[in-house]
């Protein structure tokens, strides 16, 4: 059977919104968080646009996707990779802290 893997101890934050569109994978230990506290106030929360993540992507283990994020079709993010910023581009490889394109790909061949 095709299972999309296994979500086991993800943390997820949805409180400013988070959209997953169809085929994303999303590994172990993944965390996505929407919303962060404000610096001088930590009762406080920043209120931005929600995570997005396009469809055909692929979340390893222990990445983290923090607020305000689009990641494009057919993104792949690395293990403990923080993507602190928005890659709408897609079809790309991201890795590192924080997140940076380490390669490109060619379009996500569906159901081959």
């Amino acid at each position: 059977s095709k299972a999309p893997g296994s979500a086991i101890g993800c943390y997820l934050d949805g409180r400013n919104g988070i959209h997953i569109e169809e085929n994303v994978w999303i590994g172990p230990r993944v965390s996505i968080i929407s919303m962060n506290h404000d610096n001088y106030n930590y009762y406080k929360y920043i209120e931005t646009k929600p995570i997005i993540i396009r469809k055909n992507s692929l979340l390893t283990t222990n990445c983290v996707i923090l607020p305000g994020v689009e990641l494009g079709e057919h993104t792949i993010v690395a293990s403990g990779a923080i993507v602190t910023k928005s890659f709408p581009d897609g079809n790309q490889v991201l890795a590192g802290n924080p997140a940076k394109v380490i390669k490109k790909l060619d379009p996500y061949k569906e159901g081959e």
